[in-house]
């Protein structure tokens, strides 16, 4: 087993979240919001393990271990799964997390 770590340097702000299976609009947040930043672990040149080092409803606050579907650890690292993952992590899914930062953002409901 081959393991590799990425550092990826780029910014990722928050832009939607997900509750009880609504979108809703992020209008603002908090700067410790901002991804600065992750890492991408590798085994065997898939995807294994996201880490970041900013807060995330979606990632382990002791860990930064950012929580993946299983299906994307088939995948290698490239520029579509990139894609997907900047996605992921602009997104805080309410619905599955670690807390909720209700009191530090401003949200609105969307409409479909």
């Amino acid at each position: 087993m081959e393991m590799k770590r990425r550092k990826i340097e780029e910014v990722i702000v928050p832009t939607r979240l997900i509750y009880k299976n609504d979108f809703y609009k992020i209008l603002d947040y908090k700067d410790s919001y901002i991804i600065k930043g992750y890492t991408v672990v590798l085994v065997n040149d898939n995807i294994d393990e996201i880490i970041i080092h900013n807060l995330h409803p979606n990632a382990n606050p002791k860990t930064g271990e950012f929580c993946i579907p299983h299906s994307l650890r088939e995948f290698p690292f490239n520029e579509e799964t990139k894609k997907m993952i900047y996605s992921m992590l602009s997104c805080f899914n309410l619905d599955d997390c670690f807390f909720t930062p209700w009191n530090e953002i401003k949200y609105q409901k969307q409409e479909v």
